[in-house]
């Protein structure tokens, strides 16, 4: 039974291939830029309810990055298009 790739030519070569990978690797990570926006954790309540739909908005929504944060971003943005009146009447709604 022959012993396979213990020739220490074989191992330098592999050696070498591991070095190149590794060192490609840190350059890739150096040139990444960092994100330049904060982000702050915050708790608050929900009802039981608001909490399934938003469950059901990320599962019906079928983007595959997208998380429960992002959810709660979309209908943010969405809400700042509303006038000042229908933003109201919508936080009067869920106030009753």
């Amino acid at each position: 039974m022959a012993l396979k790739g213990l020739k220490k030519a074989d191992q330098e070569s592999k050696q070498q291939d591991i070095d190149d990978f590794i060192s490609g690797a840190s350059k890739r990570v150096k040139t990444l830029e960092k994100s330049q926006q904060k982000y702050r954790r915050l708790t608050f309540s929900l009802t039981e309810d608001v909490d399934k739909e938003i469950d059901d908005l990320l599962l019906n929504c079928r983007v595959a990055r997208a998380n429960r944060s992002i959810i709660i971003k979309a209908a943010i943005h969405n809400l700042k298009n509303l006038s000042e009146s229908e933003l109201q009447h919508f936080v009067l709604k869920e106030l009753n």
